[in-house]
Formats: structure tokens, sequence, C-alpha cells
């Protein structure tokens, strides 16, 4: 279904004379892109936008939805316009891709986002307390991965060893996700 636009052209003279004409735009779309941050996308109609929510309908249905703009890349609207809300700082996480997963101790960060399970690791005492640190990070992070999180809330770090040793580390979190777990399917 391709819907006329029109745009008027306004030729004025300089003796203050103007002419007005209507010419007919032929549009590809019918229907704006809802680009979801990690990239899947969705047809859409947008109805309204606010500072913090956008409001739109399905294609195909007349109920009206809402989403957060924190959990949208961009919108492609019908016209060709695109509009930028947020930059993608994560790629879809594979199994082997745990540097791009985030740790935070933010509750703020994690607003808006799907929570996928809790995760927990223990390092071994490693060459001194940094690099203990950073083997715990790497642990809790391939364990996030492998729930398909983004996001890590860290809610617990417990170092272990007395003075002079090189201690070990207990690290717990909670993993998120930008889109929600699909339901099982049976």
């Amino acid at each position: 279904m391709n819907i006329p636009i029109l745009f008027l052209s306004i030729a004025c003279f300089t003796n203050s004379i103007c002419s007005f004409s209507q010419e007919p735009v032929q549009e590809d779309r019918v229907a704006d892109t809802l680009v979801y941050l990690g990239g899947r996308s969705a047809p859409v109609s947008i109805v309204n936008m606010t500072s913090n929510r956008i409001q739109f309908t399905r294609q195909g249905e007349s109920e009206i939805s809402e989403i957060d703009r924190k959990q949208v890349e961009k919108i492609i609207y019908r016209t060709g316009r695109v509009e930028v809300f947020n930059r993608p700082v994560f790629e879809m996480v594979s199994e082997d891709n745990w540097r791009h997963v985030f740790l935070t101790e933010d509750q703020e960060e994690i607003a808006g986002l799907y929570e996928r399970g809790p995760v927990e690791v223990t390092a071994a005492a490693a060459r001194n307390r940094p690099t203990t640190l950073r083997n715990a990070e790497i642990r809790l992070k391939r364990e996030a991965v492998a729930l398909g999180a983004n996001m890590i809330l860290v809610t617990h770090t417990e170092f272990r060893g007395g003075y002079g040793d090189v201690p070990s580390i207990t690290m717990r979190g909670i993993a998120y996700g930008f889109m929600p777990v699909p339901p099982e399917e049976d």
C-alpha cells in the first residue's frame, strides 16, 4: 500500500508574487522500523515519544505498545529519516565473546535490562591482588556469557588470605541481557 504524500513547492519572485505547486511523492515504506539494542528490528507505526518512552503500534494491530527509549538503538522512519537514540555498546554475545560483557555495581546501569540469572566464581590466588581480581572477573564474564548476558551487576566481592599472602577472591552477581529470554519450546 503506497500512500501519496504531497509536498508544496514555493517559488517567490522579486516582485513579491509567489506561486504554489503540489508534487505527489510515493513512499516505498509503509511502516517505521524500530531497531532494538542488540540488532533485532520490527515494523511499527510510531504514535508518540516522550523523554523516556516510545509509543507505537505493531503492524496489523491497533493496540498501542510502549517501550523504554534505553532499549531502542534507533528508529528508521518511513520517510527514510533515521533517529538514533543509543549507540550499541555491546554485540549479541557468543560463548567465546566474554570481552563484551560489562561489570557494574550501579543498579541504575541495569535499569530496563532483563535478568538472566545469578553468577558466582571463586578464583585461586595468583601472583598478586590485581591479577587475582582480573582472573575472577574473566571467569565471571564467561559464566554470564553462558547465560546469554551482556552485563553483570556485581553484588559481592570478597578477598581471602592473610597478611603477606596472595589472596583468593569470591565474586557474586546477577547477569542481565538486552533481550528477554525466549520461552522454552516443548
